[in-house]
Parts: structure tokens; C-alpha cells; sequence
């Protein structure tokens, strides 16, 4: 969605009539970068010295930034939050800490605190000059689909003046002197609609030359931060304080020598948008529904952005291909080659099979499984040997088929409710075929104080129109102890027939809020209703709840989850010596495209390198910590949990 919605609540809240309202509040936490999914911490233990050219455009899997090129994990790294992004992935500024909490400086001062930071690995600048026309440039947007920064807020980069060294005082004792970091850059806060005009680029190119030769070292470093704050007279409320507020979003970060200010082009042949769901209506089903009616689920055609950065015409290559749970290719589609015209002059590429190729006839294989889980992976290739940047030439959608319907993706963008006394929301399935309902999934956002936490009943209906309940609860409150994936599962009463058309929803008691998962980049607005009076109605917003029906026991898989983990054994466990063996099970797995890193239970990153069979953990002490172990190429990772008790 293109605009993020403001709501203001203060005559609602206290309305004693029983007409419901939608409403649509920022987040006051992101559950993807919770410390449960092992966020690697503030800061690497070990700097990292990289090359020029320095380039991320941020199609590294989220949500945290890639680790070869920056040192902490405050910035979110998605697909969602941009309003036409240079490439496929930004980097979020916001007011959540890296582990998706909002920091504590928002409810602690009332002006401007440092939010989000970004700082680059060590950069080898070292035997260059000013005259080496060493630039640093990226593309940055204020709101986004967020809630646009005030204009007392900012994004500022800096640039690393002078490292931290120690030093001995008149005293005679070692001190320590922080690290000097020198302003060079600076944007003010302001709506996405005064930045763009609503209009394309949407996103405005920041150039920023290198030129003191204090900065021509091999430990150069910039990072790019956010001044975030809040109104003055906030009360703590979700309405007000609120940490996915004052958005930032920058792309297409590049820092090289011998660049010309003015050349503003790249060469590069990218995607824009993530891949999308073969499913015409879901993200995601029971497989045993989709069986019955293969075709009658699918879409025709698919939508892609695919985009020319560079300067001239360029004549690539499309396609797509589909794979099973082995990795092997089961149906392949090729749209040919084709030319393609800069952006600046034709926009996103229209070419019909590359753009909207078409769902492959049976693309996917009918025989009866408890579960299936299909990559459909897209790709593009400028010429034989590819462009200059080759990561964001590749989107991959996880089709998942288990036992659950999902309209959504998996990731929240806001939080939807309804306020008015005894409001009731309704979420329409049509189902594939007649099952027994067993558990209802609601993602219910965190709040300040939990104080979403209100009762409801889960509800059931059959139809609206006469209102038909099949099935109500008891009463029930938003649960955050038990999650799978962020999702609080409710179970039935027993099991549900149900066949056709069913409603998943609930009935509020009282007033209150609760704060349902939004996914604003999905569309399935037209299947949600709530009550007014008498009457439903439909939804004036376009985008998912995260509410997904099972049936059958729920499973802690998630819609775009990663494949298991890369076939690796580590041993012994406990460790009573300093290496630790790690053995690759899977025989088509080369040892030079795993990478190894561990972390600690709080989080931090305390090692990371390429695979070896035995790794030296000498230097750390006695206690539990978290071995991941992930396949970049393959799109697999897995956590593993090993003891030192020497």
C-alpha cells in the first residue's frame, strides 16, 4: 500500500455507543527482531575489513542487516515498508532497538534521542586521496508506509574521525577515548507526499564526497543514524508512542572511488518487488484442499517489477522455475530474452512475460501429502556474465501448503482493531473443500502495558447475511506467553464441521482495543467485515489480518519460513575442549557456502567465518551458546544450542 493511515482516537475512545470503527495504529514493537529469534546483538566482536566497491541494496534477507558489511542490528531490513524502492529491500529506521523493542529513551525524554544506527565494517581506504573521487551515495525516503518523521527529527550520516583508542592521563592510568564521529550529512523530517510529491522518484539520492584525507585509512567507517522523538505531550498510549513512528527508508548504498557526482546511473538490472504466492486468494493453504481443485486456486498470471538502473537499453534474460522439498527443479517457465530501457526514461519494465508471466499449466505435482512447501524462484541475467550486482537478480517466494489458510505474509506493518462497545469482526475463507475447523491463529500486536490485553470471544459464523453463528468460545484475552511465530493459538471445543464459506472472527466484550497483526502489503481487504448497528460492512482498508484457520493441530511454520536447516552435525555436546567438530550431512552442500557464527543467550555476536570442520572456541568461556549455521545460496539456516564445560 501506498500511504500509511492516521487515526485519531480521543473521541472514540471514551464513545459509550456501540457503533463499531476500524482503526489502524503504527506498532509498538516488531516481532521479527525479537531476542527469541537470536538477534545478533548490538555490535560484532570482530570488525571485518572489506574493499571497495562498498555496495548493499539491501536484498540480503532481513531482518537483520548483513553482517559482511555492517557491525549492528538496530535497522530492520525488509520489503514492506517502502513506497517504490530503488530495488527489491530497504534498510527501516525506526524507533525499535535491535531486538524490536521500543527504546527506552522514547518514554524516558521528551525531545530527540539517537534511534536506529548503521555503521559500516572497517572500509580499506587506505593508499587513496582526494583526488581518488571516493563517493558514498544512497537513496533515502522519509515515511514510507510508516508514519513520517517531525520535522525536529532526522536521518544524519557520519563519518568515523577518529577510532577509539587508550591512552595514559597526567595520573598515569590507561583511559579509554570513545571513537570521534563527524556529521557529514543531514536530512529533516517530513511527509513522504512534501518529499515526493506524490510522485516517482519517491526516493531522493544523498551524495556525500570523501575529501578530508583524515578519512583515507584502512579502518574507515561511516554510519547512517535517526533522531527520533515524540510529541511533547504525549501521554503513553498506542496512539501517540508508538516505536514503528518516524520511519526512515534508505536503498542502494555505494561507496567507490573514481565516481563522477553526476553519474547517477548503475549498472544493474534488478528486481523492485518481492515475489508473489501462485495462490490467486492465499499466501498460503491446506494442502489437502488445494488438491481438490488445483486450478481453481491459482493464479493466471504473476506480478513482477523489474527494473533498468543503468544508463542505455539492455537486452537480459527472464525466468522462472519451481522447487520441491529436495531442491529439485519440478517445472521451469521461460520468458525469453528482451530488451529493456533505463527507468529514468520508461519506468518499470512492461514486457508482458517477464512482467505478468503467466502460472504454468499444473505447475505443481496432486498426489496426497500431509504437507508440501515449494520455491518459486525468479531470475534475471543481464547478457552471459550478469550485471555488476548480481544479489537482487534473484526473489524467491516460499509457498507453503499445510494445514492452515493465510491471507498474509507473515510480517505486520500495523495494528488493526475495532473500537466501540461489543465490536465484532468477521475474516472470510471459502473453503476448498469440507473439513473440520480445530484452531483459529490470531497475531495479536504487543502494546505498551499489555493493554490490548481485553476479552473476546472467538466466533465462528457459517454466513452474515442472516447472521448464522456456528461456533462461539468462552471468553478469551490476546495470549503472548505461548506463540508460534507470533501467532496465539486458540483451540475449539472439539472439532468444527464446516464446508463453503466460514467467517473467522471475534466479538469484543466491552470496549477495548486488541490490536490485530496488519499486513499492509497483502491484499485481502475485500474479506473483512465488522458490525455497525445492525449491518455489516465491509473494510475500508486493503490489506491482510494475520488470523489463519486450522484445520488440524497447528505447527510452528510460517508463511515465507525458511527451508530447515543445511544438514549439519556439531559434536561433542558438551564440549569439554576448545574445538568444536561440525560435520556436513548433505553431500551436495560445498563446504565453501556455509558460514558458521555464535551467538550468546543475550543475543550478541561473538564469532563468525566461513565453514570449518572444527571450530576454535577457546576463547570463550564456560556456558551455553547458539552455533547458526546457514547456506546463503539455498536459502537454509539452522540454530543449533551447544554447552562449554571444560
Amino acid at each position: 500500500m501506498n500511504r500509511f493511515f492516521t487515526v485519531f482516537l480521543l473521541i472514540m475512545l471514551w464513545s459509550a455507543s456501540a457503533m463499531a470503527q476500524e482503526v489502524l495504529l503504527p506498532l509498538l514493537s516488531n516481532p521479527q527482531k525479537s531476542v527469541t529469534k537470536h538477534s545478533p546483538g548490538t555490535k560484532s566482536a570482530a570488525l571485518q575489513q572489506v574493499q571497495l566497491p562498498f555496495r548493499d541494496d539491501f536484498s540480503h534477507p532481513g531482518p537483520y542487516p548483513d553482517p559482511a558489511l555492517w557491525t549492528d542490528s538496530f535497522a530492520f531490513i525488509n520489503s514492506s515498508f517502502a513506497v517504490h524502492p530503488k530495488t527489491v529491500g530497504v534498510a527501516t529506521f525506526d524507533a525499535l532497538d535491535q531486538y524490536g523493542m521500543i527504546y527506552p529513551e522514547a518514554e524516558e525524554n521528551p525531545f530527540q534521542f539517537v534511534a536506529d544506527r548503521l555503521t559500516s565494517q572497517q572500509i580499506l581506504l587506505g593508499g587513496l586521496s582526494p583526488a581518488s573521487n571516493v563517493l558514498l551515495t544512497f537513496y533515502y525516503q522519509p515515511q514510507g508506509n510508516g508514519s513520517a518523521p517531525r520535522e525536529r527529527d532526522s536521518l544524519v550520516v557520519e563519518f568515523l574521525r577518529t577510532p577509539g583508542y587508550f591512552q595514559e592521563n597526567d595520573e598515569g592510568e590507561t583511559e579509554w577515548v570513545p571513537d570521534l564521529w563527524e556529521s557529514v550529512w543531514r536530512a529533516e523530517g517530513e511527509t513522504l507526499s512534501a518529499f515526493a510529491n506524490d510522485t516517482f522518484p519517491y526516493f531522493k539520492r544523498a551524495v556525500i564526497p570523501v575529501t578530508d584525507p583524515v578519512f583515507f585509512r584502512d579502518d574507515f567507517q561511516f554510519r547512517i543514524k535517526n533522531y527520533s522523538s515524540f510529541p511533547l505531550t504525549a501521554s503513553k498510549t498506542p496512539t501517540n508512542l508508538a516505536g514503528n513512528n518516524n520511519i526512515w527508508n534508505i536503498d542502494y548504498v555505494l561507496l567507490d572511488q573514481g565516481r563522477n557526482p553526476q553519474q547517477t546511473t548503475y549498472f544493474d538490472i534488478a528486481f523492485a518487488a518481492p515475489a508473489q504466492s501462485l495462490l490467486k486468494n492465499y499466501t498460503a493453504m491446506p494442502w489437502s484442499h488445494y488438491i481438490v481443485n488445483p486450478q481453481s486456486h491459482l493464479k493466471s498470471n504473476l506480478e513482477l517489477k523489474i527494473t533498468n538502473l543503468g544508463s542505455i537499453t539492455y537486452n537480459y534474460v527472464y525466468r522462472y522455475f519451481i522447487q520441491d522439498e529436495a531442491g529439485n527443479n519440478i517445472r521451469t517457465y521461460s520468458g525469453g530474452t528482451w530488451n529493456i530501457a533505463p527507468f529514468a526514461m520508461d519506468g518499470y519494465q512492461s514486457y508482458q512475460p517477464h512482467t505478468n508471466p503467466i502460472v504454468i499449466q499444473n505447475p505443481l505435482p496432486t498426489a496426497p501429502a500431509e504437507k508440501r512447501h515449494f520455491k518459486v524462484i525468479h531470475v534475471v541475467r543481464e547478457g552471459a556474465a550478469g550485471d555488476s550486482y548480481q544479489r537482487n537478480d534473484t526473489i524467491v517466494f516460499n509457498q507453503v501448503f499445510d494445514n492452515f489458510y493465510a491471507y498474509d505474509d507473515g510480517v505486520p506493518e500495523s495494528g488493526y482493531g475495532l473500537v466501540g462497545r461489543n465490536a465484532r469482526g468477521a475474516y472470510r475463507f471459502e473453503l476448498g473443500k469440507a473439513d473440520n475447523l480445530e484452531a483459529v491463529q490470531f497475531y495479536f500486536n504487543r502494546t505498551l502495558n499489555d493493554d490490548n490485553v481485553k476479552p473476546f470471544y472467538l466466533t465462528i459464523w457459517s454466513s452474515l447475511a442472516p447472521e448464522e453463528i456456528i461456533y462461539q468460545s468462552e471468553v478469551l484475552t490476546p495470549d503472548f506467553e505461548e506463540l508460534m511465530n507470533g501467532f496465539a493459538t486458540y483451540y475449539l471445543d472439539e472439532p468444527l464441521p464446516v464446508s463453503g464459506t466460514i467467517y473467522v472472527g471475534w466479538e469484543q466484550l466491552g470496549d477495548g482495543f486488541l490490536n490485530l497483526g496488519y499486513d499492509a502489503s497483502s491484499k485481502a481487504g475485500e474479506n473483512i467485515f465488522y458490525k455497525v448497528g445492525n449491518d455489516w460492512v465491509p473494510s475500508i482498508y486493503e490489506g491482510a489480518l494475520m488470523i489463519r484457520p486450522y484445520f488440524g493441530q497447528p505447527a510452528p511454520v510460517s508463511v515465507n519460513e525458511p527451508d530447515q536447516g543445511p544438514g549439519v552435525d556439531i559434536y561433542p555436546n558438551p564440549l569439554r575442549s576448545n574445538l568444536l567438530n561440525i560435520r556436513i550431512t548433505e553431500a551436495d552442500f560445498h563446504s565453501a557456502e556455509v558460514r558458521l557464527e555464535v551467538f550468546d543467550l543475550q543475543g550478541r555476536l561473538l564469532l563468525s567465518q566461513e565453514y570449518a570442520p572444527q571450530l576454535d572456541v577457546g576463547h570463550l568461556s564456560n556456558g551455553m551458546y547458539i552455533l547458526r549455521i546457514t547456506h546463503p545460496q539455498s536459502y537454509r539456516s539452522q540454530s543449533d544450542r551447544f554447552i562449554i564445560a571444560r
